[in-house]
């Protein structure tokens, strides 16, 4: 039998090539286009070779929560503690959100 992994105890992790910067508490995402496919888009149809993403306040703060030692479940539990009512119901729009950064492949769950 195979057993179920149960999401609220999965470890999300940030992806290494994802860099970002902190300004006035606020996160920005910057995805640098490095690789040579990328190059070769930028020099035929002058796409960006660098992507930047403003989080905003709470998306901020997911993303320094994330910091490979704590849970989805730690997650939402710290999440409710500083936002409270802001961001019911709290596990549905943490678990919309992390998928979304799966996604993109800004984190990963272990």
């Amino acid at each position: 039998m195979k057993k179920s992994k149960n999401i609220l105890n999965m470890i999300p992790i940030k992806n290494e090539r994802i860099l970002w910067e902190t300004k006035n508490g606020l996160v920005t995402l910057i995805i640098l286009r490095n690789r040579p496919f990328d190059k070769f888009m930028h020099k035929i149809f002058k796409t960006p070779l660098k992507t930047t993403i403003e989080l905003d306040e709470i998306g901020s703060f997911v993303w320094n929560e994330c910091d490979g030692t704590k849970t989805i479940n730690d997650i939402a539990e710290n999440l409710e503690e500083k936002f409270g009512k802001r961001v019911q119901p709290v596990l549905e729009r943490l678990l919309t959100y992390i998928r979304t950064l799966i996604n993109n492949s800004f984190i990963i769950l272990k």
